[in-house]
């Protein structure tokens, strides 16, 4: 920012906290206001008083937007600003600090945005038969015969969008930035969609310009906690580990923030067009519907011979028996000892009130990639060091990381930890990327230097104060739920790439 800028920026703040203490109720200790702007719009992790009870919600006069453009824009401009009774105020905006939206107590500082870890299915084989499955021209006969079964139940025409002319989707296909299967494609020469009758599933169909010309945001970056998530499709192998990528292009709506979507980029054992449920409820973890359109199709057309529908007042929910979030799932698996006897699908395990508990059932368990562990201890680790484990997290009394020595796939360590913790073996994990150190004590923390593939470190202020700057980082992580002057003193020990993303500090008073 320039002297005008910060001027400008400077009163947009002071407005907000007179704002602030004009509505302030009786008693009240500070006033915090955490907001964010994007391109896209606003949000926010919480604003409220402090007060001797629960507290007040507040709702800022904060031009957030304002504040935004000063910053210069980007990905997103964050905003912290602290109120006190007294009429002072002090406040961080950058766009290279978040706060954390999944543990609010902590703010991350993105020293290197575009040196990010790999997802997880970059690292799968590629597909190993990379033909469609489906067939465009059963696919219409199937849609017809769909159509039709569904017009006897309902005694009456269901209504369909007229499809466009070849020459206007053949236009709509040029701008697209991706591929549709050819079966997805041919049902568009049948109809531009079906508005709100739900034909796949219930899921209504979007027209062909919704599927092709929707906007694919890279879900891939540090303000979406990359190195903490353990993405996993279902089944594995067919659905590849992605977080998301734009190469799942969805083509239905459950209108609740679930989709149906072709899979253009499968997993080893999967097919280019496969049919998946993707969205709000399934996080990281889509699951396969059908090998293909056609499938799905064939699917519900055997669903209606077989009764499988209900007409409820003129609109036909078919049950074709497609998974879903709601089925029960081994992938999780979270109790008390002891852990099942055959483990062979869980993905992520959770192991509550640890007391000598028995790792050794998940020896080798082929898709166990996320360990979590509470209680008192201790536990030993060494059945780990043979199942592909990527996330480990210990809230233990005390722990010893020995076992894991050489471990070739863990990338993201969480401790929390009353006895301190030798973090010697650090040293010999190849892809250890993430390090949470932040509720845990430790013996050395110089050894945090000497991890040269260390992308991302959580501390509290007392460790980074000890710590110093740990070389190489892209992305640093203050727990402690600091205020802004703490987050301006942590800040300046750091020098990120670009100096235009150093977070601008503020600070005056309301007269």
């Amino acid at each position: 920012m320039d002297d005008h800028q910060r001027e400008a920026a400077h009163g947009v703040l002071l407005h907000a906290a007179e704002e602030i203490m004009k509505g302030a109720p009786d008693g009240w200790r500070r006033a915090l206001v955490r907001e964010y702007a994007t391109p896209h719009g606003r949000g926010g992790t919480g604003s409220w008083y402090e007060t001797e009870g629960d507290g007040d919600s507040l709702s800022p006069s904060l031009d957030v937007r304002k504040l935004y453009e000063l910053v210069g824009g980007g990905e997103e401009v964050a905003v912290e600003l602290l109120v006190e009774p007294s009429g002072r105020f002090e406040a961080v905006v950058g766009r290279s600090l978040t706060r954390s939206r999944y543990e609010r107590d902590r703010v991350l500082y993105v020293l290197r945005p575009d040196v990010l870890p790999e997802q997880p299915g970059a690292l799968e084989p590629p597909c190993a038969n990379p033909t469609f499955a489906g067939d465009p021209d059963e696919a219409v006969r199937l849609f017809r015969e769909y159509l039709r079964k569904r017009r006897e139940i309902l005694e009456e025409e269901e209504w369909l969008a007229e499809p466009l002319t070849e020459d206007e989707r053949a236009a709509l296909l040029d701008r697209f930035d991706g591929e549709l299967p050819p079966d997805l494609l041919a049902l568009y020469g049948e109809a531009d969609g079906d508005e709100d009758t739900g034909l796949f599933h219930n899921h209504p169909w979007f027209a062909l310009e919704s599927t092709t010309l929707v906007e694919h945001e890279e879900p891939w970056s540090w303000g979406m906690n990359p190195l903490w998530s353990t993405p996993g499709g279902t089944p594995p192998g067919v659905v590849r580990r992605w977080v998301g990528t734009p190469k799942w292009v969805p083509f239905a709506t459950s209108t609740g923030g679930d989709f149906l979507a072709v899979d253009m980029d499968p997993g080893p054992a999967g097919r280019p067009g496969q049919v998946i449920r993707m969205g709000r409820n399934y996080g990281g973890a889509p699951m396969l519907v059908a090998p293909s359109v056609t499938h799905m199709l064939r699917a519900l057309v055997a669903a209606l011979d077989r009764g499988a529908y209900r007409n409820d007042e003129g609109y036909l929910h078919v049950d074709a028996e497609f998974p879903s979030y709601l089925d029960p799932s081994k992938s999780f698996w979270r109790g008390n000892a002891p852990i099942p006897a055959k483990p062979k699908r869980i993905r992520h395990l959770v192991v509550d009130k640890v007391r000598d508990v028995d790792l050794s059932p998940v020896r080798n368990a082929p898709h166990l990639h996320a360990v979590t562990l509470f209680g008192d201890g201790p536990a030993d680790l060494a059945p780990l060091r043979d199942a592909p484990v990527e996330m480990l997290q210990a809230e233990l009394g005390a722990v010893d990381l020995a076992p894991l020595a050489g471990h070739p796939a863990l990338r993201a360590v969480r401790l929390k930890t009353s006895e301190p913790v030798d973090l010697g073996v650090l040293r010999t994990l190849p892809r250890l990327q993430a390090l949470d150190l932040s509720g845990s004590a430790v013996r050395d923390l110089g050894v945090l230097r000497e991890l040269d593939g260390l992308l991302s470190l959580t501390l509290s202020p007392e460790q980074w104060r000890e710590v110093g700057a740990v070389p190489g980082l892209s992305a640093a992580e203050l727990a402690g739920d600091p205020a802004p002057g703490q987050i301006r003193e942590w800040a300046e020990g750091f020098r990120p790439d670009e100096p235009l993303d150093a977070p601008e500090y503020f600070e005056g008073s309301v007269r």
